[in-house]
């Protein structure tokens, strides 16, 4: 991957895991309030938006400028 291409997907895939966190934080918040665990779509949210920011940075530190 080119320098640019890691930048490009650093910036795409920056805010979309930020949103996953945000959605997965609110569900588990709200399951605790009433007293349940965290649902199940939220954990996957959860687990999808760690990816993401686990692919922005090992990409950005083998490939990035």
């Amino acid at each position: 991957m080119t320098p640019v291409q890691v930048d490009w997907l650093s910036i795409v895939f920056g805010p979309l895991a930020l949103i996953a966190f945000a959605f997965a934080f609110s569900a588990q918040r709200s399951a605790s309030k009433r007293g349940e665990s965290m649902p199940g779509w939220g954990k996957t949210v959860q687990g999808v938006g760690m990816g993401l920011v686990l692919f922005v940075a090992f990409s950005n530190m083998m490939w990035g400028g």
